[in-house]
This record gives structure tokens, sequence and C-alpha cells, in this order.
């Protein structure tokens, strides 16, 4: 074999494996495929705007994509949320059960009962009468459906005015926290919470707790 041969060979190759792999949708094609419109909180409801966009696998093992978005023209608590592409189908459709203020998300790779798997943590959070609450919730991707893992809650309120202070009393306030950690090569996850009053000076009061969750994945559908 001369040495031109042998340079085409390969670069033949490339191009094969190149062309299994399905090309991330720009923003334009991801919201002309949205099909449920409906329940976009966008005025007019095609005012999607595309956060961020990162590959992720249905339980199936089907290449999928999860962006976070921005309706614009929505209310405070309403601005955020999400979208799932699938091109196999050239379908999106807005993931309405998580938004609110956050459209942020992880995507965790791990292994069950041998197969390697992805499960997404995926934000919601929302505000109202000085407190705010937040929570992550971890999903597998079923077609069109998420189906929860486990979830973990956060909150925190300055606490309720004092006369006597004249500010508010960081006693009768709570900041708490949590945090989701996705064994890479074993079905588990640790379930974290930090919980304890507004007051940033006393650390000894919070409380930690843990809690081992195994994963379970139902039927695929």
């Amino acid at each position: 074999m001369n040495k031109k041969n042998f340079i085409f060979i390969p670069l033949c190759l490339s191009g094969l494996i190149s062309t299994t792999h399905a090309a991330i949708p720009n923003d334009k094609t991801i919201i002309s495929w949205i099909t449920n419109l409906q329940d976009s909180n966008a005025n007019p409801p095609q005012a999607i705007q595309i956060d961020s966009t990162e590959a992720v696998k249905l339980i199936s093992g089907e290449e999928a994509y999860l962006s976070g978005v921005s309706f614009e023209n929505a209310g405070r608590n309403f601005w955020a949320g999400y979208v799932l592409t699938r091109p196999k189908l050239k379908q999106a459709r807005i993931l309405k059960e998580f938004g609110g203020q956050s459209n942020s998300f992880k995507v965790h790779s791990t292994v069950y009962k041998g197969k390697p798997i992805q499960l997404i943590e995926i934000e919601s959070a929302g505000s109202g009468q000085g407190t705010v609450e937040s929570s992550k919730s971890l999903v597998y991707l079923n077609q069109w459906t998420s189906k929860l893992i486990t979830e973990v809650e956060e909150s925190s309120y300055g606490g309720r005015y004092d006369e006597k202070l004249g500010a508010e009393d960081c006693r009768t306030g709570r900041d708490h926290s949590g945090y989701l950690n996705v064994m890479p090569y074993s079905p588990y996850v640790i379930r974290t919470t930090v919980t304890g009053d507004a007051c940033n000076n006393k650390p000894q009061g919070y409380k930690v707790s843990s809690k081992l969750i195994p994963v379970v994945i139902g039927e695929i559908k």
C-alpha cells in the first residue's frame, strides 16, 4: 500500500463515524419543533430564548437535548423553564413541571443494573413575601416523561420584623439548603440537607443530615 492510500482510508472512516452523531439543533429549530406552546409562559408563546443546551440520553438510550430557556414578558415566578428536544422525532416539548425562577440543570452519569444511564438534576424556584424557595429534582427521562428519583428542597427567609430590634429577627428566619450526590459507578444517591436559622454568625446552630437513596428505574416505554 502506498503512502497516498494509507492516508485516504482513515479519513474515510473519520467521515463515516462523524455522521453517526446528530447535529445539535439550533435555537430557531428547537423553538419551531415545540408541540405544546400552550404551556409557554412567554408573550407571545413563541418568544422563548434558549439560554443553554446540553446533550442528554433518554433512559432508552435515545439521544436528545435539554435546554434551559427564558420566557419573555412572563411574570416574576414564571420566566424560566426547560425544553426537551428529540431530533429523532423532530419534536420538542416544554417540561412544564419545572422552572419558575431557575433554568439550571446538571447531567449525571451512573450505572443501573450494569447499564450506563444518565440522570438529570433539574432546578425550580420561586419567591414571594420575603421567602425564596427552590428545589433540585433528580429525574430520568422516559420519552417525554420525567420520572422522579428524589428531590431536595431549599428555602430562605430573613425572619419576622422585631420592633425592639428595629429589624428582622434572624432567629425566626431560616436558611435551608440541600445537595444531591450521584454516585457515578453505583445506583445510589446521597441526599444531604443543611437546616438552620437565618443568623449567619451562628454556624453551630445548623443541622446536617444525609440519606442514601437507591436509584429505581420503572418500566421503560
